[in-house]
This record gives C-alpha cells, sequence and structure tokens, in this order.
C-alpha cells in the first residue's frame, strides 16, 4: 500500500494519540539517566585531564633539555624554500611520538631563540632534548654545511629574583585572526629581509641588558582543518566561517557537553512535530540539521575571495606548529621597556597581510610578570589561545641573515669553516700519539699521527696566544710518557717550566735540563768537539759539516753585507785551522785572529798547503787596517761571548759534559731553556744553533748502524726561525732515514728573510698545522696547501686553540680542522727542583772561581775564567 495514499487525518490522530500517551514516568526516567550518565562521563573527563596534566608535567620536569648555539658563516644566502624544507624536517622530526606521548598528550618541542647582550652579541640558539639534539644538528648541518653547532648553557637566570636590580618584562605575540589566515609570505629575502628589522631592535645593549626572541614550536594537526578544508572543497563561505567568534579551547569540552545535550532534548521536541508537517503537507521535508548544513556549491566567489581563499588553503595544507612567540626584555629602566617592544610589535609589521593577518601583542595582566617569565624560562606554551602557524611562516620568522641586505651589527658569526675528518684518521687504529680533536656535527675524531708520518716532520704556523705551546705540549707530554727520546728548544723558556712539572717518576733520570742561565752548574758543549776513533774520511766528512754550521751560524747573526763571500773565506780557513790544534774550542777560531803569535805558533805546524798559503800569502799581506776590517764580522760575536758569562761557560768547556750520539741512541730528554729575557737574543741563538748542529751530526752518524736498530728521536723547536738554517732545512729531506723527527713551530713567515728557507722546509714537512694568523704573508704562503677547501681570511679568522692541518706524508689527503686538547699542569715544586739537581750532578759541572798565583801579580790575571770541574757525572 501507498504510504501516501493513507488518510493523514488518520495517521496524525494515531501517531499523536500514541506519542501523548507514553507513560510519563518512563520519559522522566529517561531524562535522568541521561543527565546523570553525561555527568558521570564529563566527571571521568575532567579526572583524566588532570591526571594527565600531572603525568605531563611531571615528564616535561625530567627532561634534560640542550641548548645548541648557532653560529653562521659570514656569507649566508640560503632562500626561503630551502629555510622551508629545513622546517618541515623538524616537523617530521618533531611528530614522531610513542602511543603513551599521545595519550598523556605530550608535543615534543623545541624553542628557537634569539637572544642579545653586548657582551657576547647576538646569538641563535636551540632549545630541544637530548633525544632530538643529535638529529637536529645532523640536520642543520645539512642545511648549511659552515653552520657551527655547538652546546652551551641556558642564558637566563635560575630565578626571577635575580633580576631585581634590572627591570624586565616578558611579552607575548598572538596571531590577530583566525590561524589559517596566512601571514605575508617573504618570498625573495635578497630583496627583503623580515631578520634584519628584528635584530635591529637587539642593538645599543648596556653591559647588564638583554634582549631575547622566542619562537615556541610543536608540531600540530588541528581538527579545524579538515572542516576548513571541506568547506573550501564545497565552494562554502569559509571567509564567514573563520570570521565568525570561536569558543576558546577551554570552555570547548563544556560548550561541546551543553551543545550535545540541547540537540538532543530539542530533537525530542521537535521530531514528532516534524511527522506530523511532512504528513499533513503530503511533502518531503529535509531532516533538520542541527550541527551544520552542506555547503553551497552554486555560490559565486569575487576574485579577491577567490586569492584570499587559495592562500588560506595553501597554509592549512602544510605541516602546521603550535606557536608562541615571546619577547624578555631586560634594561635598565621602564622607558627602555617601553621603546623595544614597540620597536618589536613594528618589526612584526612586515609579516601584515593585508589587514587579513598579522602577529600583535597579547594583552597580560601585570601580575603574571612572574608566570610569564616562568614560562618563558621553562618554554612553556602560552595558556590561552593557542596560535598555529605554518612551516614557510616559522622560516620567514627565524632564518639566518641573508647577508647580501643584511648587515645587522653584533650578530655572532663564525669567520672560519669547520672540515670533517679524513676517512683514513677515523679509521686509524696505529696512532703514535694524538693531540687534538675534531669536531665535525655531532661526530668527534682523535687527531694524531703513526710513526712513519712523524719521521716526515710537522710544520706548525700561527700567532702568539692561539695554541701552539698547548700542541706542542700535549705531543712532548706524551711521548715522555711513551719512553720516547726527545729534544725541546724553547726560546722562551715557558713550555719548558710547563714540562718539567709533569715528568713521571720512572723518566727523571733520563732528563738533561740545559739551562745557560744556570751559571752554577753549566753543561759544556764545545762546537768543535769532534768525535772520538774516526777513520780519515770521516774524520773529514764531520770537519766540514761543523765547519759549514758555523758559517751559517754566522750567516744567520750577521745580514748579507757583513757575511759576504770574504768572511766565509776568511771563516773557514780559520775553523780548519782550529782542527789542527789540541781540543780546539769556539775560542779557538778567536784567538788565531787576534793574536800573532799564538797564530805563528800554529800555522807553522800546518801540513795542510792549502792552509799554509792563506795564512802565508794571503791573510800576512794585508795591512792592519785591513786586516781589523777582514776579521771584524767573526771576532765581533765571538768576542762578544767571552764577556757572557752564560755563553763563556758553556762554550770555553773543552770536552762536553753531555754526549748526543748517546742522547739520540738511548732516548734521553734533552730540555734546552734558551729564555731570550735570561742570556740574551744573540745567544739564544747560538745555543739553538749550537744543540741543533750537533743533533743532526748526530743523525748523520748513524748512517753507520743497522736501519732497524735506529731508535727516534723527536726535535721540537719552538720559534724554530731563530734556528734556522740552510743547512739544517737541507737535512730534513734525509732525517727521515735516520728516524729523526722535527716538530717545527713559530709565529709568522716574515721572520724568515730567507723564503727559500721556508719554500724547502714545506716541501720536506709532510704534516701541515696552521693556527690563526694575521699576516697576509702568512696567508699567501700556506693558503695552496688548504685550496679549495677553505678560502682567503678564513685562516686569519680562527679562534684561538683552532687549527687547519694537512696530512701528505704518505697518502695526501683532504685539509680538515681541529681543536687542541688542553693539558693539565700542576705546580710541582719540589718535582722541579729534583730533576733539575739530578741533571746538574750527571751532566753539568759545578763552576768555581780559578785561584789567581800569590807569585803572579794581580793585573796580570786575564779576564779568562777557568772551568775547575768539583762533581760531574760520567760522560755518556
Amino acid at each position: 500500500m501507498n504510504f501516501q495514499q493513507l488518510r493523514a487525518d488518520y495517521i496524525i490522530g494515531r501517531f499523536v494519540n500514541f506519542y501523548f500517551n507514553l507513560n510519563f514516568a518512563s520519559g522522566l526516567h529517561f531524562i535522568s539517566v541521561f543527565f546523570l550518565s553525561s555527568l558521570i562521563v564529563l566527571l571521568i573527563g575532567i579526572v583524566f585531564i588532570v591526571i594527565r596534566s600531572f603525568l605531563l608535567i611531571k615528564r616535561s620536569g625530567h627532561e634534560k633539555p640542550v641548548f645548541l648555539e648557532l653560529t653562521p658563516p659570514p656569507k649566508t644566502e640560503q632562500e626561503s624554500v630551502t629555510t622551508e624544507k629545513l622546517f618541515s624536517l623538524v616537523h617530521a622530526l618533531t611528530n614522531k611520538r610513542t602511543f603513551m606521548d599521545r595519550v598523556l598528550g605530550y608535543k615534543i618541542r623545541i624553542s628557537l631563540e634569539i637572544v642579545s647582550t653586548q657582551n657576547q652579541g647576538i646569538r641563535y640558539l636551540l632549545r630541544t632534548t637530548q633525544k632530538q639534539a643529535n638529529i637536529l644538528r645532523k640536520s642543520l648541518l645539512s642545511y648549511l654545511q659552515q653552520l657551527s653547532v655547538k652546546a652551551v648553557d641556558d642564558y637566563l637566570p635560575e630565578n626571577v629574583e635575580e633580576l631585581k636590580n634590572s627591570k624586565f618584562e616578558v611579552v607575548e605575540f598572538k596571531l590577530s585572526h583566525h590561524f589559517a589566515f596566512p601571514l605575508n609570505k617573504q618570498v625573495d629575502l635578497a630583496k627583503h629581509d623580515p631578520i634584519a628589522y628584528i635584530t635591529g631592535m637587539m642593538t645599543k645593549l648596556d653591559p647588564t641588558e638583554l634582549v631575547s626572541l622566542q619562537l615556541l614550536l610543536a608540531p600540530a594537526k588541528p581538527a579545524e582543518t579538515k572542516k576548513i578544508a571541506n568547506i573550501i572543497f564545497y565552494n562554502g563561505d569559509v571567509l564567514d566561517h573563520l570570521n565568525s567568534k570561536s569558543v576558546p579551547s577551554y570552555l570547548k569540552i563544556p560548550v561541546l557537553f551543553l551543545k550535545l545535550t540541547m540537540s538532543a532534548l530539542f530533537s525530542l521536541i521537535i521530531f514528532p512535530f516534524w511527522v506530523i508537517s511532512t504528513l499533513a503537507t503530503n511533502e518531503s521535508i529535509p531532516t533538520p540539521n542541527l550541527l551544520g548544513s552542506k555547503p553551497n556549491k552554486d555560490r559565486i566567489k569575487t576574485p579577491f575571495e577567490n586569492e584570499l581563499v587559495e592562500s588560506i588553503h595553501s597554509k592549512i595544507s602544510q605541516p602546521l606548529f603550535e606557536a608562541t612567540i615571546r619577547l624578555l626584555v631586560v634594561v635598565k629602566n621602564k622607558r627602555d621597556i617601553s621603546e623595544r617592544v614597540s620597536g618589536f610589535a613594528s618589526s612584526f609589521a612586515t609579516f601584515a597581510n593585508k589587514g587579513q593577518q598579522s602577529i600583535v601583542v597579547r594583552a597580560t595582566p601585570r601580575f603574571f610578570k612572574k608566570l610569564l617569565f616562568s614560562s618563558f624560562k621553562k618554554r612553556m606554551f602560552a595558556l590561552s589561545r593557542k596560535s598555529h602557524i605554518s612551516v614557510s611562516e616559522a622560516s620567514d620568522i627565524y632564518h639566518f641573515p641573508f647577508t647580501k641586505i643584511t648587515k645587522t651589527e653584533d650578530i655572532v658569526k663564525t669567520h672560519s669553516r669547520q672540515l670533517p675528518a679524513p676517512i683514513s684518521l677515523k679509521k686509524a687504529q696505529d696512532l703514535d700519539i694524538t693531540f687534538a680533536n675534531n669536531k665535525y656535527g655531532e661526530s668527534i675524531t682523535k687527531i694524531g699521527l703513526n710513526e712513519e708520518e712523524r719521521r716526515r716532520h710537522m710544520y706548525i704556523l700561527g700567532a702568539t696566544g692561539t695554541g701552539k705551546s698547548t700542541l706542542l705540549l700535549s705531543m712532548v707530554s706524551q711521548d715522555i710518557e711513551n719512553e720516547k727520546g726527545l729534544c725541546v728548544i724553547d726560546p722562551h723558556g715557558d713550555l719548558i717550566e710547563k714540562i718539567l712539572p709533569s715528568i713521571p717518576e720512572a723518566r727523571m733520570k733520563d732528563v738533561i735540563y740545559f739551562s745557560p742561565d744556570d751559571i752554577g752548574f753549566p753543561i759544556g758543549i764545545n762546537l768543535l768537539e769532534l768525535s772520538e776513533n774516526l777513520s780519515g774520511e770521516d774524520s773529514l766528512r764531520e770537519k766540514e759539516f761543523i765547519t759549514e754550521s758555523i758559517i751559517s751560524l754566522f750567516h744567520k747573526l750577521y745580514s748579507e753585507k757583513y757575511s759576504g763571500p770574504r768572511m766565509e773565506y776568511i771563516l773557514r780557513n780559520t775553523i780548519h785551522t782550529a782542527f789542527t790544534t789540541e781540543n780546539p774550542t769556539l775560542f779557538t777560531v778567536y784567538k788565531l785572529l787576534i793574536n800573532s803569535k799564538y797564530r805563528s805558533s800554529v800555522t807553522d805546524r800546518l801540513t795542510d798547503e792549502n792552509l799554509k798559503d792563506f795564512w802565508e800569502y794571503e791573510f800576512s799581506k794585508a795591512g792592519d787596517y785591513q786586516k781589523v776590517k777582514m776579521i771584524s764580522p767573526i771576532t765581533n760575536k765571538i768576542g762578544r761571548f767571552l764577556f757572557s758569562v752564560t755563553a763563556k761557560r758553556v762554550l770555553e768547556q773543552k770536552k762536553s759534559s753531555i754526549n748526543f750520539d748517546d742522547i739520540l741512541d738511548s732516548g734521553k730528554i734533552l730540555l734546552c731553556n734558551l729564555s731570550r729575557g735570561k742570556i740574551g737574543e744573540d745567544t739564544s741563538e747560538v745555543f739553538g744553533i749550537l744543540v741543533m748542529t750537533k743533533i743532526q751530526l748526530a743523525a748523520l752518524k748513524r748512517a753507520r748502524v743497522d736501519i732497524t736498530k735506529r731508535r727516534d728521536f723527536y726535535l721540537y723547536v719552538d720559534e724554530f726561525q731563530n734556528f734556522a738554517t740552510p743547512s739544517f732545512a737541507q737535512i730534513l729531506s734525509e732525517a727521515r732515514k735516520y728516524r729523526l723527527g722535527a716538530i717545527l713551530a713559530h709565529q709568522t713567515v716574515s721572520q724568515i728573510q730567507d723564503k727559500d728557507l721556508v719554500n724547502i722546509t714545506l716541501a720536506n714537512t709532510g704534516t701541515i698545522i696552521c693556527f690563526r694568523t694575521a699576516n697576509p704573508e702568512d696567508e699567501k704562503l700556506i693558503l695552496p696547501q688548504f685550496t679549495p677547501y677553505i678560502q682567503q681570511g678564513e685562516i686569519a679568522s680562527l679562534p684561538s686553540f683552532h687549527f687547519y692541518m694537512k696530512i701528505s706524508s704518505l697518502n695526501p689527503e683532504e685539509p680538515f680542522s681541529g681543536e687542541t686538547i688542553s693539558v693539565e699542569s700542576t705546580a710541582n715544586n719540589e718535582r722541579v727542583d729534583e730533576v733539575i739537581r739530578m741533571s746538574r750532578e750527571s751532566y753539568a759541572i759545578k763552576y768555581t772561581q780559578p785561584k789567581i798565583p800569590v807569585s803572579v801579580p794581580k793585573k796580570q790575571v786575564t779576564q779568562q775564567a777557568l772551568m775547575v770541574p768539583q762533581h760531574s757525572g760520567p760522560l755518556p
């Protein structure tokens, strides 16, 4: 039977009779059960919210935050789309939550901050959790490889009471309209960079003042975005929906409960009337939709509305962050607070979007001041209505300056890039020493050298105070601990003073402490002393080597004007003549030139025709004035040492009290304290060259020793430009096979007049380390060693204790950056005194004043002191 053919009055009558004859008590029972069930559900929801909030606060309190300082390079020109992709990645990383996280409502939040102080400048900081720190660090380095990421402490005081002597205020910002309305997109940062206005408000601070902008983010998926997307899809009036007053978040649950209750009651009342109306009119009336109806697909939109709706859809289609923007201002007076806050509010005007969306100050009662600071300190979201921004909006607010147009002062930048360690160093297992760390991203690699690399020498360049001495101290300490033989030549004395306290007791007996300033216990070193039991040819070779070393010494002490071929010719003949005397010293050369009677007694016994001809037909034919002019460059320097107590007591001894052959072969520790402040610059240079000459000679003698029995010995020379001679540079190429490894350090190449000497040294050095140096000549010389991995200006901008290093001893490697390892050197005067005492007993001679014979008139006593060996150990 057709339902529409029934009599309406009959059906209506039956329905009304049925509906109004229901048991009234049953209706009351239904309503009471409904309200009671709803109340129980509401109470359960409230209890769940309270418990969840408690557990959430407890978990947040146990989080150990990590603060990362992000220091950009001098040039940053990352496009806005690149930074947007970075924030999309950050959103994906922080959006990974466990089931329990979702139950508790826990969100992984990060705080992006720009903080400015007078002392530390404008810095970029990121606050996250330990679990997320490494992942974020990797992502940031992939985004900008030259970025420096390091862990730092929180810059905020623990308690607000610490700010009692300053005026401070925390200001929160919010979106002016519904979050779906987008902010103005910053498309081309090359034309306009909003960060310039933000950082511009952070300059000109006093020492106690601080300004910090905080952008707190957590991934969010607002349920309303689906509703907005549906309205747009069905061509509804999305602008009317967004502009309607929305309910605050803390009232949504009660309002929803009330709305459902009213809808249920309204449905009970109106449903019978709908049935009656439908039957009475014989028409199909739609069922009332109390929660809304579908939009009208035929609605026509204006071009402006189309453009705005597209931008809305673009925003809600992106990953969204729940965001809180805060500003902390700590200044001296309230007027400055007002100016800073107004300035920041104005700087955000660049994000305003045609009156539809902007960032404005959120009104906050003044008595919430401490609570706001606590929220800022703990990085908690605002309690009021949340703002949601897209990844593109987050990247527009927080990014590094586009340096092509942004020139804000005081922004902290890294002026030298970090370079990763080569693969060979990362997997190295045979390092003989380690002396630094390579830090690249979250990876830390020990920097060191194996034995074969050390035999090919090391060259260290860097200005004073940059970390050279720290590096040398670390290497020396390890060599001493590893029972290696070594010599340290220190023209300042500071390095030696740090080494002495760290010498272990087991190696104290191996120490030879050579300090010319220790005039009471001088160590004798005879530069012209020849090795015993040498064959004829070996003796000739040794004499020639000593002669060339002394000539190099005089070239070092004099300019070319005074150390030309004539002086070299006279000095060469005089030295070879001195070798014909018994136990010659450097002062023998002096005596041959100024004492004609002594010279005659020596030359009369000469057998070498060349030497006899020189003295008889060349030197003796010159007039007195010409002789003085010829020999003065030599006698001036040697004569100076005659009247220098520190030099004379060392150089006049006919037999050296230390054996350099034994020092190398048995692995002794020779510490040469040649402090120029104590013994003079010339004397320091002479002794440095003297020691290096003796070590070279001892190394060359190893040619007669089987290569497998040659013990490695390391020569450390600080400020080696003071002792660099052509003869030393030449031996670098051969020292490896004699197991002599040189570690040469100095401040600048401008200290070396002979540039060929620098080039020879670099050509024969397998490892190059460069600290900061401000001399353009240094960079010009050393930069080709690191090109193209670093650019001009980066060496001069290296922080202290940081360096660039290149190892090309065995196989060429890419250069990398490093940071020295600090070595603790505790004061131990007793240990130092004991080391020096043992060295004196074994290798020095106690000096006593010569006795003047009674029969000889006092005026006839010469100024030359006599060396009386009172207490000396056996020669090694």
